[in-house]
């Protein structure tokens, strides 16, 4: 709003005050400028905050009485300002009982030209200028609005000060509590305000709402700090001069500077909680894949009541589109499942979602919800497996993967792995003490050893060394160093494909007699001999027997696969083919077999998991075809 101090500036009006003003009477607000004529009294309603000019002439200057009366009104009704008309003859000294009457009522007194043209004239300037003012406030608080909206943003403070700067003509920076400059505008804003450092630094570790200025060349300095705490943040502007618009314009600009700095710190508050509580989840995920199921339902306990109260479980993998979209998943995924599984992002794979179901009534709620969130957008993929013991979850976690091959061929994009017969459920019982005999170096280790390898050793046959490490939770290095001592202790190749599936199956034997195998009375027999049974080839028969349903030579290329150790190069020289065919054969027994079986590449090396297939196929054709591998 004008002042008087904007009316005195008018020089046209040749408007004054009687006495050097003060800063408060200079500063009152001003909404025009009205006129008394000799025989009517001021209308309250019109002269509020207006400037009430008089004649010199006007008998009321001239009877004490009648002058109190007046100025009583004039205070009463809230004018600016009482301005007496010079005659024309020119000015007269205004009395000093004049002057002692309107400052007893705190009414400023002025003279002015006795024309009333000039009267007219401050009028509209004084009307012109509120209306500008008016608009320009219309303008500001428009544009805080329009910064309102991006509250909450990652770039909200550079936009506040941004706008700040632009509506201010000045420069200006917020320094964060560690007195780095996290937004600025101009771009040399910093440098400007360098001269302000020690007095930022101070005014940040103050404590409370504060303030302070300097002035340098050139520059007035404003500093205010954000926020009560400390330290705080603190706004710095520098500029020519500062106006009462462009002090307004700070004052709002502060007001959403600390609304913005508390969403950010509700903001990082809530990703603290949700990477604490997910880091939670796949340690509760790790001591599942252990065996360690009693610390994971104790560990549970506190973000999962109830969810791994259960004896047998199915796992579910959610594959996303990429890893940048996973936590965006695990939302989804979440809000699915609600607290009937626990949802955790993959310690091994960037792009995958984990969720334990247990095995209850919502086992098919939970799969049907996860099935909507997986075609809720391209190329996510859903595999589920079979209901396992809690114990054996990550014997679950492999049929889920397998289920995710299958999945990742087919229109509806989510499959549940097809429960099938197990060659550990089909050997006879001298399995026993032939896996205790072969495990034997490792299973006579002190428990806290033993438990060690044999963790490590499962999960070394099934992945890759990078992702066993990070679903075990430690280094690489030290899954690669616990193999090499696994494979001396059992004197095997963990390089050789063969190999790896006899350890594989002790294992699983061994797992599936509740990890507590004795030796059985009679000799331990060889792996030869084990497999040497109808079941078991009956067993062989059935596992290959999808390869039959296509007409290309999916079998002798396995064969040959087989025989090189694995390697798709050797095989394709072997069989006289180009080792894109090869592979393209080898797609097509993982889609038949739910297995996955090509493994090396770059991209398999840490991002797709190592599942053990291979040993099936190995032992069901050593069953079956003595020359394609020697066991």
């Amino acid at each position: 709003m004008p002042t008087l101090r904007f009316a005195t500036g008018v020089e046209e009006s040749e408007l004054r005050f009687v006495e050097e003003a003060t800063t408060a009477d200079a500063d009152r607000p001003l909404e025009g400028v009205h006129a008394l004529t000799p025989d009517n009294d001021p209308d309250p309603d019109q002269i509020r905050r207006h400037l009430v000019v008089i004649q010199a002439q006007d008998p009321r200057l001239s009877d004490r009485i009648q002058l109190a009366r007046l100025l009583s009104r004039l205070k009463r009704a809230q004018a600016t300002a009482l301005a007496i008309a010079q005659p024309p003859t020119g000015r007269t000294t205004t009395a000093a009982s004049r002057i002692t009457a309107a400052e007893r009522r705190g009414i400023p007194l002025l003279t002015i030209c006795h024309e009333p043209a000039t009267w007219l004239l401050l009028h509209r300037a004084v009307t012109r200028e509120h209306h500008d003012q008016l608009t320009r406030t219309a303008t500001l608080h428009r544009e805080l609005l329009e910064q309102i909206h991006h509250l909450g943003q990652p770039d909200g403070t550079q936009r506040l000060v941004t706008w700040l700067a632009s509506t201010a003509r000045a420069h200006v920076t917020v320094v964060s509590p560690r007195l780095l400059t996290t937004a600025a505008a101009p771009a040399d804003a910093h440098d400007v305000l360098q001269p302000a450092h020690e007095e930022i630094t101070r005014l940040a570790h103050t404590g409370g709402i504060g303030s302070a200025a300097l002035d340098t060349e050139g520059h007035q300095i404003r500093l205010f700090t954000i926020g009560d705490t400390c330290p705080a943040p603190v706004l710095a502007l520098a500029a020519p001069a500062f106006t009462p618009q462009t002090n307004t314009a700070i004052a709002r600009t502060l007001d959403l500077l600390v609304a913005q700095s508390a969403i950010e710190n509700a903001a990082r508050g809530r990703a603290r909680l949700r990477q604490g509580e997910e880091s939670v989840r796949q340690a509760i995920l790790q001591l599942l894949m252990t065996g360690h199921v009693t610390d994971a339902q104790r560990t549970a306990a506190g973000i999962a009541p109830g969810v791994l109260d259960t004896d047998e479980c199915r796992v579910f993998v959610l594959k996303t589109a990429s890893h940048t979209e996973r936590a965006t998943v695990i939302q989804q995924c979440d809000d699915a499942v609600g607290t009937t599984a626990l949802v955790s992002a993959c310690p091994a794979f960037p792009d995958e979602v984990i969720v334990v179901a247990p095995r209850r009534t919502a086992e098919h709620h939970v799969f049907t919800n996860l099935t909507t969130v997986a075609q809720h957008a391209p190329r996510r993929y859903l595999g589920g497996s079979s209901p396992h013991r809690l114990a054996d979850t990550a014997q679950a976690y492999l049929d889920a993967s397998r289920a995710l091959i299958v999945a990742r061929r087919i229109t509806a994009r989510a499959h549940l792995y097809i429960t099938e017969i197990q060659l550990a459920h089909v050997l006879d019982a001298r399995a026993c003490a032939w896996a205790r005999t072969l495990l034997a170096p490792i299973l006579d280790l002190p428990d806290t050893r033993r438990d060690q390898l044999l963790a490590t050793l499962r999960l070394g046959l099934d992945f890759q060394p990078a992702a066993a490490a990070r679903i075990l939770g430690t280094h690489r290095n030290t899954v690669a160093r616990r193999l090499a001592e696994a494979a001396e202790l059992l004197d095997s190749d963990l390089q050789d494909i063969a190999h790896r599936a006899v350890i594989g199956l002790a294992l699983e034997v061994r797992a599936r007699r509740h990890h507590r195998v004795q030796p059985a009375a009679e000799p331990s027999v060889g792996i030869r001999s084990l497999l040497d049974t109808d079941e078991v080839r009956r067993w062989a028969r059935q596992f290959l027997e999808p390869l039959h349903s296509d007409r290309r030579p999916l079998l002798e290329t396995l064969a040959a696969w087989a025989r090189s150790n694995g390697r798709v190069d050797i095989a394709a020289a072997a069989l006289d083919m180009n080792p894109a065919t090869v592979r393209s054969h080898l797609r097509q027994a993982e889609h038949l077999l739910q297995r996955r079986l090509v493994t090396g590449s770059h991209a398999d090396t840490d991002t797709e998991p190592d599942i053990a297939g291979a040993h099936d196929v190995v032992l069901a054709m050593a069953t079956l075809c003595d020359d394609v591998v020697q066991i």
